[in-house]
């Protein structure tokens, strides 16, 4: 019960701060909502000695809320900017006088609710819960073992985290569970699930659309099928209609973007899943077969080759390969989960010092020095005034830790347009930050000598 409130409540926090004029109370009202939907749906769980053991492994993922400042790459510092949009009725302080009708918003619902602990902290908590919610939805179509060896072995999702794709990992779990929920005949839930992730990442709701729809043939849950389907194209069509209009430029560089930067080309197909995942896979394959298992491994040769194919059309209809490529996860893990469970947990503790390297070793474009001078920023910062810095060092947080605006936020590509007339519109930047380290390029060009040092030389007041 607790699992599905819990599945429930991010649901309805993202459904709720759909709208563009959400607050933090609706967030906390469709999460409250959504929780009560989710246990009333809620089955009987069976419990297992076992399954303590799966919380304590992936409490790895929460590692970097005690050891980061902030969470991993320029999309976090959007998506708590628009957090604190909630938290502050607009949406977002990096976006100035931006208005939508409708923004999915999920990822930045949690960290909303989180907010008590500081923005900064629950953007790196946000971020845990989303592997969390992956690993949930993820053993719902696998066994639990091959989903646990799944989200530690494989480099896809965990890379994801490098760069803040954590919404996205948030939504495939959620689509997952959906799926999961879909194969059990639980219409209800389904529908609930399918548009919460499509409220908080469409691209990765659409991914996890696939296995649902394979799952309701398989078990000929038709009515669950459909009302999983209605749930995502509702939400799908109401941010199609009041979303964000894509211009002629933002369809380019979508479609640019997809065929360059997130493509996975036919060779690479499994190499998205990292060496370790493929040595394994190639282990259990020659295990089965010589057991004689040749059904089991055509399925999974078969669910590779669609993937394969599914990757190379997704770029013509500007969505993302990356995005899609943990799919190939539910391919490989019912591999994975036939072999011994000695071996599984060989596996399991092989496996940690990959996960140590896809995802603790995650560099922050911002430190704990940096975090100090936002908070002297928004001490003496004067509201309204807008901050100068690079785009790769940690300026890019001072919107989402200060509520100021700054010269080169990071921007969604559905609001290119607007967000390059909101910036223009913008008074001239009186204030020069630098952070400590340069994740991104381009660097700026330093301030003025003459140009008065603030807070240990992280802020200048740049002279008219």
């Amino acid at each position: 019960m607790l699992r599905d409130a819990l599945f429930g409540a991010i649901a309805g926090a993202a459904l709720a701060t759909m709208p563009g004029s959400a607050t933090w109370l609706t967030a906390l009202s469709g999460a409250l909502a959504g929780a009560a939907a989710g246990a009333f749906l809620s089955l009987p769980a069976t419990r297992s000695r076992a399954r303590r053991w799966q919380l304590l492994l992936l409490a790895l993922f929460f590692l970097p809320v005690f050891r980061f400042a902030v969470a991993p790459g320029a999309d976090m510092a959007m998506h708590v900017a628009l957090a604190r949009g909630l938290l502050h009725g607009e949406l977002s302080p990096a976006w100035p006088g931006l208005t939508v009708a409708a923004y999915p918003r999920g990822f930045s619902a949690l960290v909303a609710l989180l907010a008590p602990i500081g923005l900064a902290r629950a953007g790196l908590l946000a971020a845990g819960a989303s592997y969390l919610v992956f690993y949930s939805g993820l053993a719902a179509l696998v066994p639990w073992r091959a989903a646990l060896l799944a989200v530690f072995l494989a480099r896809t999702p965990q890379i994801f985290f490098s760069w803040g794709g954590n919404p996205t990992v948030l939504a495939l779990g959620l689509g997952f569970a959906g799926a999961g929920a879909v194969r059990k005949q639980r219409w209800l839930f389904a529908a609930l699930l399918f548009a919460g992730a499509a409220a908080t990442h469409p691209m990765g709701a659409c991914a996890a659309a696939l296995p649902a729809l394979i799952e309701g043939v398989r078990a000929r849950s038709f009515r669950a099928l459909a009302a999983a389907s209605i749930g995502l194209a509702v939400v799908l069509l109401a941010l199609a209609l009041f979303g964000p209009e894509l211009s002629p430029r933002e369809l380019s560089w979508i479609r640019d973007y997809a065929s360059h930067q997130e493509n996975v080309p036919l060779h690479a197909t499994f190499a998205v899943l990292g060496d370790p995942a493929a040595v394994i896979t190639a282990l259990a394959a020659v295990l089965l077969l010589w057991q004689r298992h040749f059904r089991l491994v055509l399925f999974s040769l078969a669910g590779l080759v669609g993937c394969a194919a599914l990757f190379a059309v997704l770029p013509l209809a500007g969505l993302y390969p990356a995005r899609f490529a943990p799919l190939l996860l539910l391919c490989v893990a019912p591999l994975w989960a036939r072999l011994p469970r000695a071996m599984l947990w060989l596996v399991l503790a092989a496996a940690l010092p990959f996960h140590d390297h896809w995802f603790q070793e995650a560099t922050p474009i911002a430190t704990a020095a940096d975090l100090d001078a936002m908070a002297f920023v928004a001490r003496e910062v004067p509201r309204g005034a807008v901050v100068d810095g690079a785009y790769g060092d940690a300026t890019q947080w001072i919107p989402a830790l200060t509520g100021l605006a700054v010269t080169h936020p990071h921007q969604h590509v559905s609001l290119f347009d607007e967000t390059d007339a909101a910036l223009a519109n913008l008074p001239p930047a009186r204030f020069r930050f630098m952070g400590e380290r340069l994740r991104y390029p381009p660097p700026l060009l330093p301030p003025p000598l003459n140009a008065p040092k603030l807070c240990n030389s992280s802020l200048r007041i740049l002279l008219p």
